[in-house]
């Protein structure tokens, strides 16, 4: 029997790395907050984590978009695009392929990848998250960036499948879940560097109190108003809520202008 083992969620743009003192005294909690982040999942003892993030049309483009892709390499190439962090990532192929076959039996037919690279959305949260590269990393992508998106409660839906895919693994295998992506941003849009931190609390809020049913009766078009269109990412969130079952601690929440970004960093508690 797998175990569930971890659950969280995190923000990612590319300036944590690139600008990494910015506004020091907002960006020392934030950072700090990843250190405890990373200490929990080191403590998790994780064979492998379920990183959950979006592309930004690095990997994927007008040739190739699906709503979701299981990434089963035995490594990953970080595209570095942009000045943001490069590499190889250790990918765990035994273990993305029974979750793959899980989540088809489940009623999830996700795209694969033998070759999936992995843009600033997954790279940015393994350089703050040492510990989950460590443990090496099942890339999940959704789309959360091209219409027609998948629905708010079909993420939920995608995280409470892989909790169950996870626990039918053999072997006792521990697994963690981390999604990135959000808060509240507008990328490439004349609200370029706004922040809404009244939406952003909204959602951690919830998500704090398991509001879960109530945040995917959200339309995008309210989101996309409120929150920008880099909101959208809060699909990855979702996948993590859904796969943990319990409510979330947030380690930090700061807007944070000198990133463009409201930052958000969570964990949530694994129900049994």
């Amino acid at each position: 029997m797998g175990h569930l083992a971890f659950a969280a969620a995190t923000s990612h743009v590319g300036a944590i790395v690139k600008n990494p003192d910015a506004d020091p005294d907002v960006s020392g909690v934030l950072h700090e907050a990843w250190r405890r982040l990373d200490a929990e999942i080191a403590a998790a003892r994780l064979d492998a984590v379920v990183l959950v993030a979006t592309d930004h049309y690095e990997t994927f483009g007008l040739e190739n978009y699906p709503a979701f892709c299981l990434g089963v390499a035995g490594e990953h190439e970080g595209w570095a695009e942009f000045g943001n962090p490069g590499g190889t990532v250790a990918g765990r192929p035994a273990i993305a392929g029974a979750l793959l076959t899980g989540l088809t039996v489940r009623g999830f037919d996700l795209a694969r990848s033998h070759t999936m690279a992995l843009d600033h959305s997954f790279m940015v949260p393994l350089a703050k998250l040492p510990a989950a590269a460590a443990a090496g990393v099942v890339p999940l992508f959704v789309n959360c960036t091209t219409a027609p998106l998948p629905t708010l409660r079909r993420c939920l839906a995608l995280g409470a499948a892989l909790r169950e895919t996870v626990r039918a693994l053999p072997g006792g295998v521990r697994v963690g879940v981390i999604g990135t992506g959000g808060l509240s941003h507008w990328v490439g849009l004349p609200r370029f560097g706004d922040i809404n931190a009244d939406f952003d609390g909204r959602l951690l809020g919830l998500l704090e109190r398991g509001g879960g049913e109530e945040i995917v009766t959200w339309d995008d078009a309210t989101i996309l108003d409120e929150a920008g269109n880099g909101a959208l990412e809060i699909r990855t969130w979702l996948v993590a809520a859904g796969a943990a079952g319990g409510p979330a601690r947030v380690h930090a929440y700061r807007p944070m202008p000198a990133w463009t970004v409201g930052i958000g960093i969570a964990a949530f508690e694994v129900t049994a």
